[in-house]
């Protein structure tokens, strides 16, 4: 007996010994972008096939048996990690630095939904410019760069998505410009201040197609350009440029009214560096622009600078700040259409000086369930002195609060968040009296990895808006000063990878737009045109939706792929200025025209390939819209203010300042040290537009005389030595006559010499 029990325990020991020895042993680790150092949230970390996922700062923990093992780390956008890894009798700590993805559909993108995720797997159009095509194409102002995405058009500075909008004369606009996730536009106008953007420190542009108003508010009814700079790098990086443009002739000699040639001189430097726990870039530009308008010139300064602190690895703060100076003249139209089309209407010329600068403040904190807090702001204050009585001052505070999880072992991602934005403004064009808007808001969105191959995407917004003015502004009266409104709405979206690099998607989303103060409020003359205010103006609200397919291809040396869209968009009150009679005075006002319905396909190829030993990169897309007033008949808004179609009789349901027709391509390749592309444009003919404006200045008479759309061609060559890349470029090679709004000419031919250097 006492043998047997010997044994047992024996047994038993044995047993405990052996189990002891192979207990598993526990394995952290952060996962970091190499070049920012940031951790990345989300990435897949395996042990021969067993793993987990990084969390919202990067780390991550897992046990595993002692042993070797493949260890594979991927993340979107980033290529993926995989090494020999032997696990031994003691804990570990691994550090791993990612270095981004070069493959075009694995490039991340935040802008659909608050934290990285490849552009493939997103339900919604996105498209992402890297930073190289902005200094390849000497950008300088980050609109003319914009207009080369498919479906995008940039129409006297303002954004136009897939339609979703026409030229509005500078007031209102349904896509959002975001720098760095924080709204940019002008508050009180709704308008983007394109020089704000620092050109010379952008890591990558975005551009969602289609309603964005859960995320991002109001102004995103059709689609959000989300700009996001540069950070700074392990090893201390500066980067300089100077460029030199010259404009020539016209094709019409007739037009020209200079004797020595218009020019522009650019210039911009940023530095990037990381000093103990502190990163810091700072950046400025310069530009003097003696234009080929007549009179007209503009010059500028801007400095920038972004700081960014670690107190430890879950709390870090920031600051980002950004100057911009500038003074200059222009006009609204043409003295008219031969001539004079490179000449200012004496009533429509104006001088301006300007003043921009914005600070946002922000920290993030992960608690020890390594959740996402953040809270972000911008101060943006904004002067513009003017010689027609148009001069205004706007001081717009915004405030957001962003909570971000993983749920159900990382299945689910969640997003949500509180925004409040208040803007006051003094406007000589609003009567000269101080008005206020507050914005609040509250949104949360859903991602849920349904299965391997499926993820679904839900979101809900709050939003709130008020505006205060005097009761009683020209001579008509408000209640109390006060008008206010509240309105919810939603998004859901679904992603399926049906095999492998194929992806379709389909998504739904509310829009919703509260008018600004300069389409409600604006009084003032243009070009002898009255403007009239409108406080009677309504939002306006909408859907957008579509379905898509991307499909990547890969064969022989071509990596990339094609990407194929339908499109609907239905708006209700949608708010346009438009030609109305008061007093038997015709003039312009912002007024509700009903219900527009925008139907439309896309498609766009973007990839990678190789001619021989010449590596190529092209870009590609047509777009081609319907877009109909919902009501169209004698009477109505819409069928007064509309002009008759160039060659035609009737007038035809269009709706106004949109092409119908539009396709753009560029290529770029590189042999050795020495890179060139070409580029090209191609928008139809406007089909409409206000009949008013085409009775002025030989508006009308002109686009009778230059029927059709334009073809824009430009291209560029640039040659590296050591540290320095010289480029030279040739925009609008064909001399082409052509204008993208009515009663405003476009650039002739010109050419850029570039210089680059990086220390």
């Amino acid at each position: 007996m006492m043998k047997k029990n010997i044994f047992c325990l024996l047994v038993i020991f044995l047993a405990v010994g052996e189990s002891a020895v192979s207990q598993s042993l526990k394995i952290t680790g952060i996962v970091k972008d190499a070049e920012s150092q940031e951790g990345l949230f989300g990435a897949t970390i395996l042990f021969n096939g067993h793993g987990t996922i990084s969390e919202s700062n990067g780390f991550f923990k897992m046990e595993v048996d002692p042993g070797r093992y493949d260890l594979t780390i991927s993340y979107v956008g980033y290529e993926t990690f995989v090494q020999p890894f032997e696990v031994t009798d003691k804990d570990q700590f691994v550090d791993i630095n990612l270095q981004p993805s070069s493959t075009v559909l694995d490039i991340a993108t935040v802008t659909g939904s608050k934290y990285n995720r490849s552009v493939a797997r997103s339900p919604v159009s996105i498209n992402v410019i890297k930073s190289d095509l902005v200094a390849n194409t000497n950008t300088v102002k980050i609109n003319t760069l914009l207009d080369k995405i498919p479906g995008v058009q940039i129409v006297d500075n303002q954004a136009i998505i897939r339609g979703g909008s026409g030229w509005s004369y500078g007031a209102g606009s349904r896509v959002l410009l975001l720098i760095d996730d924080i709204p940019a536009l002008q508050a009180d106008a709704g308008r983007p201040s394109w020089g704000d953007i620092p050109v010379e420190n952008i890591s990558q542009m975005e551009v969602l197609k289609g309603a964005s108003s859960t995320l991002y508010g109001s102004a995103a009814m059709n689609g959000i350009i989300n700009i996001r700079t540069g950070y700074a790098t392990s090893e201390p990086v500066t980067k300089a440029f100077t460029s030199y443009t010259h404009f020539m002739d016209p094709q019409d000699l007739n037009k020209k009214w200079w004797t020595s040639a218009p020019t522009r001189v650019s210039t911009g430097v940023v530095h990037k560096r990381k000093i103990g726990k502190l990163d810091l870039v700072a950046n400025g530009f310069y530009e003097n622009f003696d234009s080929y308008y007549e009179d007209a010139f503009d010059e500028k300064y801007r400095l920038s600078a972004n700081l960014k602190y670690r107190i430890s690895d879950k709390v870090s703060i920031g600051i980002n700040s950004l100057y911009n100076k500038a003074k200059g003249a222009d006009y609204f139209t043409w003295k008219n259409g031969g001539s004079g089309a490179y000449s200012g209407a004496e009533s429509s010329y104006s001088t301006r000086s300007t003043s921009r600068f914005f600070f946002d403040p922000q920290i993030t904190i992960y608690n020890r369930k390594n959740d996402r807090h953040k809270v972000l702001g911008r101060f943006y204050y904004i002067d513009n002195d003017n010689n027609l009585n148009q001069s205004n001052s706007s001081i717009n505070t915004y405030l957001e609060y962003q909570y971000l999880t993983s749920l159900i072992d990382g299945k689910m991602d969640l997003a949500s968040g509180l925004v409040s934005q208040f803007v006051e403004s003094d406007s000589e064009v609003y009567g000269g009296e101080l008005l206020y808007a507050t914005n609040l808001g509250a949104f949360t969105q859903i991602d849920y990895k349904l299965s391997e191959d499926v993820s679904l995407t839900g979101g809900l917004r709050y939003e709130y808006n008020v505006q205060k003015s005097p009761e009683v502004i020209f001579g008509d009266s408000i209640p109390d000063g006060i008008t206010s409104e509240s309105k919810i709405i939603s998004r859901i979206g679904i992603n399926y990878a049906m095999s492998e690099g194929t992806f379709i998607r389909a998504s739904w989303g509310q829009g919703y737009r509260y008018p600004t103060m300069a389409e409600k409020f604006v009084q003032t003359t243009a070009s002898g045109f009255q403007i009239y205010p409108n406080l009677d103006l309504e939002s306006e609200t909408g859907w957008s939706s579509e379905i898509g397919i991307k499909q990547g291809m890969k064969f022989g040396t071509w990596l990339g792929y094609i990407d194929a869209t339908l499109f609907w968009s239905q708006y209700e009150n949608m708010m346009e200025f438009s030609a109305q009679s008061f007093d038997g005075t015709l003039g312009f006002q912002s007024v509700n025209v009903g219900g527009t319905d925008i139907k439309g396909f896309e498609v766009s190829v973007i990839g990678q390939s190789k001619i021989g030993q010449v590596p190529v990169n092209i870009l590609c897309g047509y777009t081609y819209i319907n877009p109909k007033y919902q009501e169209f008949i004698e009477g109505t808004i819409a069928h007064n203010s509309i002009s008759t179609p160039v060659g035609e009789t009737e007038k035809s349901n269009f709706l106004k300042y949109r092409s119908r027709h539009s396709f753009k391509t560029d290529i770029e390749g590189q042999y050795q040290n020495l890179t060139f592309g070409i580029a090209g444009i191609y928008n139809s003919e406007v089909v409409t537009m206000d009949a008013l404006i085409s009775n002025f200045a030989q508006i009308g008479l002109y686009r009778e005389a230059n029927p059709g759309g334009y073809f824009k061609l430009d291209s560029r060559v640039g040659y590296v030595i050591n540290a320095f890349k010289v480029s030279f470029l040739v925009e609008n090679i064909l001399n082409d006559e052509y204008t993208a709004r009515p009663g405003l000419l476009e650039a002739p031919r010109n050419i850029s010499i570039r210089l680059d250097v990086e220390l």
